[in-house]
């Protein structure tokens, strides 16, 4: 589940630029680009190591408010035939691909936030982390070489997920997600070590994905807060950038930012929902330990 934000301004519009830059304008930037297969480079079959990294993020999609969390995690990356864990992707366990398109089984996850510490939801339910897992249909679009060395690819995804939540206890399930999403991936931008991605993400949801973060229920009705029944439908459209510069072949630091645009929402009159617009960072390093001597070729 992407972090919606929200904007003034027509989603379509909006949607159009960026598409147009994404699929022209970035491959454009060295003028001596050709289409070519995709670049197939040998890595090793897994890598064990640490990262450490800080989160800003809203609350809950149209929040105001954000909360900060500092992490420190292991760094697991397995390049399997069919499971595949990280190396600049979510987990997904392949069922069949070509050089044109992927068919996998994809998972996403997000934290939870306390309602105590959230003004509108104050009294509420807390929000457990979430996890969404669903098949997913990745098309490569392009790939291209340029002059420099660097190379690049558009690839378009179109994700089914089952969205589901947990506090470690218990599984709610919530319905669920369609997310189709536009990438745009360089690999050398501005400098050999130096990777960056652009992404265009617009959510369709079913109506208890909505309810879980828009629902209020008789029982916390408040002066300030009024009854509200969800609706399924247009959720809201994530723009997110990343860059990872690689500083040997064993470290590396990444930075990102994530937008989301809510206009023309389905649940915008919700009390709970606040912004059209939010905003949210990451930043973070990653230490690779060991890797297997095994190799595998992987773009």
């Amino acid at each position: 589940m992407i972090v919606p934000f929200r904007y003034q301004a027509p989603v379509g519009a909006l949607m159009k630029t960026l598409l147009a830059a994404a699929l022209f304008i970035a491959p454009c930037y060295v003028f001596a680009a050709e289409e070519t297969e995709p670049v197939m480079l040998e890595k090793p079959l897994w890598e064990l190591g640490v990262g450490a990294g800080a989160l800003v993020q809203p609350h809950y999609p149209g929040s105001s408010e954000h909360q900060t969390r500092g992490l420190g995690l292991p760094y697991v990356v397995y390049r399997g035939d069919v499971l595949r864990i990280g190396d600049g992707q979510s987990a997904r366990a392949v069922a069949a691909e070509n050089s044109f398109y992927e068919l996998s089984l994809s998972f996403a996850a997000a934290f939870d936030a306390d309602s105590d510490g959230n003004e509108l939801r104050e009294g509420m339910p807390d929000l457990d982390f979430i996890f969404e897992v669903g098949p997913q249909l990745v098309f490569s679009l392009a790939d291209f070489k340029y002059s420099d060395t660097s190379y690049s690819e558009v690839e378009l995804s179109l994700q089914a997920r089952a969205a589901l939540s947990t506090d470690f206890g218990s599984v709610d399930h919530h319905g669920y997600v369609f997310e189709p999403m536009l990438r745009y991936r360089h690999y050398g931008l501005f400098s050999p070590n130096f990777e960056g991605t652009v992404s265009v993400r617009p959510v369709l949801a079913t109506r208890d994905v909505h309810g879980y973060f828009y629902d209020v229920d008789s029982e916390f009705v408040t002066a300030e807060r009024a009854q509200y029944h969800a609706e399924s439908g247009y959720f809201g459209t994530g723009i997110n950038f990343s860059g990872t510069w690689h500083i040997n072949d064993k470290a590396r630091m990444f930075a990102g930012m994530q937008t989301s645009f809510h206009h023309g929402a389905e649940d915008r009159d919700s009390p709970l929902f606040e912004d059209d617009f939010t905003l949210g960072f990451a930043v973070g390093f990653i230490w690779s330990l060991i890797e297997s001597e095994r190799t595998v070729m992987r773009p």
